[in-house]
């Protein structure tokens, strides 16, 4: 009994090894990406961008509370951020210094969230994931999630820089909706078109299913947070089986 119990154990800690290392990997990428975004010679020019590109900036461009997501698991609200999309650069107040920001750009954090729990409006959740758009290649960006899950089987967002505006570094005047597996970060998400043929054939064999639930609350096809919904209900679906 004791040997079977040993070998069990010595076969999932066998098992959690490549898990680890690939997060203490992610950990020490994320802290390079912010030491080099918070030194010179790439500080100045950074802030001369964002100085120069007020467009670019999600929103209105000013600071409001939210949290940053880090990598090493921590959960750090912060006084103010601001979002600059066409750079994908998140511009944090430092939480005793409040005249002073740090530069955070996509590949330094895990997320971020805009708003504060316990108000009336949730916060907006912002996570890093690969995206493609037709042919061009994949590149990361942060995504604002709109399903309850950042990592279920499927995960609905928006990309708020997107086509000849990421190349060119705009805020887009549209965003574009995309989805893929919440589940899979090395798997892109795409562009989803709003028609009842697409969004149902994310669903598979559990089409029918979700369209008895779309039907039951009355949820519309072109509807971006009535689908976000209809993905809940197939992910609550696809994690029971």
């Amino acid at each position: 009994m004791k040997f079977t119990f040993l070998l069990l154990l010595l076969g999932f800690a066998a098992g959690t090894q490549p898990a680890l290392a690939q997060a203490n990997r992610d950990i020490a990428e994320a802290r390079t990406v912010y030491a080099q975004a918070n030194h010179e010679p790439q500080e100045a020019t950074l802030r001369a961008s964002l100085k120069a590109q007020g467009s670019g900036f999600f929103g209105d461009g000013s600071l409001q509370p939210g949290s940053l997501r880090t990598f090493d698991g921590r959960y750090r609200p912060v006084p103010g951020l601001r979002y600059h999309a066409g750079m994908r650069l998140l511009e944090a107040q430092d939480s005793i210094n409040t005249d002073s920001t740090h530069l955070w750009p996509v590949g330094s954090l895990r997320g971020f969230d805009l708003g504060e729990p316990g108000e009336a409006t949730p916060p907006r959740r912002f996570r890093p994931r690969l995206v493609k758009e037709g042919s061009a290649g994949q590149r990361r960006e942060f995504v604002e999630v709109l399903t309850m899950v950042d990592a279920g089987p499927l995960l609905l967002a928006w990309l708020y820089t997107s086509g000849a505006d990421a190349v060119a570094g705009r805020l887009s005047m549209a965003p574009l909706l995309l989805v893929g597996a919440g589940n899979n970060p090395t798997e892109p998400l795409r562009p989803l078109e709003l028609s009842r043929s697409a969004v149902q054939r994310l669903f598979g064999n559990r089409a029918e299913a979700v369209n008895a639930f779309a039907q039951t609350k009355e949820l519309l096809y072109d509807k971006p947070t009535d689908v976000a919904r209809m993905i809940d209900y197939f992910n609550r679906l696809a994690v029971v089986k």
